[in-house]
């Protein structure tokens, strides 16, 4: 399978697991960013500003829930929530066996996220845009695992707790965006839908 049709087949992928993603807002942004790759499969001079012109949007919405669901994350602490997701991916980053394909790709703009983290906007967005470009570039995926595991435990003081948290070490329950009553997910879904069928189209 080569990295476009990779790209392609996560991207469809996540209109069917589209509430395992966090939330509305990180489930896009992550798509956008997987669109972006893609694109940069087929063309490597494609630039981020035409990726947002295509994409149109955002489609997210729920913004009180959103909202809400940041301001116990790490409220106004997002300076220091988005330096420890950058900090803990490039810890990550270092040390991964990577498909040397999908790395080509990818890999590049993943770096300029590392590098320039505020296209991403907000620390929740850029943990799951981070979290789901590596893992698709990594070799061997429980090894990302453990050591993004690892890292959490590291930064959070315990696994399970999600880079972005900004709280007394522990577990926290601050990450469980589950219990939120978001409502937006068909409208990314459908997004997603969009432009996968403007990128297959002839």
């Amino acid at each position: 399978m080569s990295v476009a049709e990779a790209l392609t087949a996560r991207l469809r992928g996540m209109t069917r697991t589209a509430r395992m993603w966090g939330s509305p807002q990180e489930l896009e942004a992550a798509a956008l960013h997987f669109t972006h790759a893609l694109h940069l499969a087929r063309a490597p001079d494609w630039t981020w500003a035409q990726t947002r012109e295509a994409w149109g949007g955002p489609f997210a919405d729920d913004v009180d829930e959103h909202r809400a669901m940041r301001e116990k994350m790490y409220g106004a602490n997002e300076a220091q929530a988005r330096v420890q997701v950058v900090q803990g991916f490039v810890v990550v980053w270092a040390s991964l066996a990577r498909h040397p394909e999908r790395e080509a790709v990818v890999g590049p703009w993943l770096e300029a996220l590392l590098d320039g983290p505020e296209l991403v906007e907000t620390p929740d967005r850029l943990n799951m845009v981070l979290f789901s470009l590596m893992g698709f570039v990594a070799a061997e995926p429980q090894a990302y695992v453990n050591a993004l595991n690892l890292e959490r435990h590291r930064v959070g003081g315990h696994e399970l707790r999600p880079l972005p948290v900004v709280a007394p070490p522990g577990a926290s329950d601050a990450g469980l965006t589950y219990t939120r009553d978001f409502r937006s997910w068909s409208k990314v879904v459908e997004a997603i839908e969009a432009a996968l069928a403007r990128l297959s189209a002839p």
